[in-house]
This record gives C-alpha cells, structure tokens and sequence, in this order.
C-alpha cells in the first residue's frame, strides 16, 4: 500500500519528494519500476504541476528516478542512490528498522572514524584542535549526561575530527556521521539501557590528535568505537 502522504504544510515540494521518497524506499515503486503517471500523482497529492515536477527533480538529484522522454519517470537501481545524503538518511529511518539502520551506521564509523582521527593527527590546525577542545568541554557540561546541549557538542566533535583530517571527502561524511551519532542517542531511550557520554575516551582521542600521535588517535577512536558497538549489542539483547 503506497504511504499515506504527511500533511502538507512547511516545504510543500520537500513533503512531496518525502512522501515519493518513501515509496520508494519501502518498495512500492520498486527499482526497474515506473512511477504513476503525471496525472496519477498530481491526482493522489492533490498539488500543482510545478510542485510535483520541483519535488522529482529533488529525487533527481538523490539517484532515485530519472525521465525518459515517451518513457515516463522509472526508478533507478539501488545502486545509484545517494544513500549517504543527509535527506536520504532520514527517509530511511522511517522504513527501515531500527537496528538494522543503525548497525549500517555504526559499521561506517568504525571503517571511517579511526582513519579520521589519524589524518587528524597528521593535519589539523591548533584552532581545529581548540574547536574540538571546546567542543570537549560542552559535552561535559552535564557531568557526561546526554542533554539536547551535550549531544549536540558530541555531534559537533565528531563532524569537526572529519574536517580536521585536512580530506574533503571525509569531511563531506559528516551527514552521515550525525545521522549516525543521533541514531545511537536515541537508543539510550531504552530502559535498560544507561550510556553517559563517553568523556574519558573523547580526551584519549582528542589528546592523541593534539599529540600529533597517528596510531594513537586511531587506536582510541576504535576503542571509541568499540563502546558504541557494544551499546548496539546490549539494545539488540534487551529487545
């Protein structure tokens, strides 16, 4: 059954590319498939010509559908979507489960984050450091309790080690770490779960980068890493 549109208020074109988007995603308009005609979706969303065609050219710039003239709108193979765009992120917690976005999630930190923090090391400013140092001591404001004002510095230390490493394409991940640090704070919702920030192993790395001390930085983000994985583990045996 195609998803039910959201309300449409805010961004009228971006709720139309979401509610596309997401029949996508969970299959309805499956990869090879075509989409309803023009007058068939103008028709089920009740908006302009304009608004559609603006919202398929969001979809567009995703990898998801393209035009063909006399061939109508067809979506494309998964494998030419953007699935670490910062909207395709969030369209995909909405169809797919939990702990299967957030494994996908927390495997891409432990391929990334430990090279990032290497490459920190090599290359990063002292005012790129003294960012994360200040980013470092917000997280701490709570005594390591998640508050919205912590985990927004935790988000902040993380995307500024991806810049610190001096690549651009790292830097450019910095959605899909967010999406993914976000995605872990959420779990600590649980009731049997209790994960304070984890402020000793952020100093370890930070003071290794600070250090200029590669293996060192790389070692104390995979034990980092390590602590999130573990997190994972714990939520998936309460569930």
């Amino acid at each position: 059954m195609p998803a039910v549109p959201p309300p449409m208020r805010g961004n009228l074109k971006s709720t139309v590319a979401e509610t596309i988007a997401l029949r996508i995603l969970d299959g309805t308009y499956p990869p090879g498939g075509t989409l309803p005609t023009e007058a068939d979706l103008l028709g089920s969303l009740g908006v302009s010509r304009t608004c559609l065609r603006e919202a398929l050219q969001i979809l567009v710039g995703k990898g998801l559908i393209t035009s063909r003239p006399k061939h109508g709108t067809s979506v494309r193979p998964e494998l030419d979507w953007n699935y670490l765009d910062d909207q395709m992120l969030t369209w995909r917690q909405k169809v797919v489960p939990q702990g299967q976005l957030l494994a996908e999630l927390v495997s891409i930190r432990e391929m990334v984050e430990p090279e990032a923090a290497a490459l920190a090391a090599q290359n990063a400013s002292e005012e790129e450091i003294a960012a994360m140092r200040e980013a470092l001591d917000a997280m701490g404001l709570a005594d390591g309790n998640r508050t919205p004002a912590t985990q927004a510095a935790d988000v902040r230390f993380h995307r500024l080690m991806l810049t610190a490493s001096g690549n651009a394409l790292l830097s450019g991940l910095g959605a899909c770490i967010e999406n993914a640090l976000r995605a872990s704070i959420r779990i600590t919702s649980h009731p049997g779960v209790s994960d304070p920030i984890a402020l000793g192993q952020h100093a370890k790395v930070l003071d290794a980068i600070a250090a200029r001390a590669p293996e060192r930085a790389r070692e104390e983000m995979r034990k980092l890493m390590g602590m999130t994985r573990a997190l994972l583990t714990r939520v998936k045996a309460l569930d």
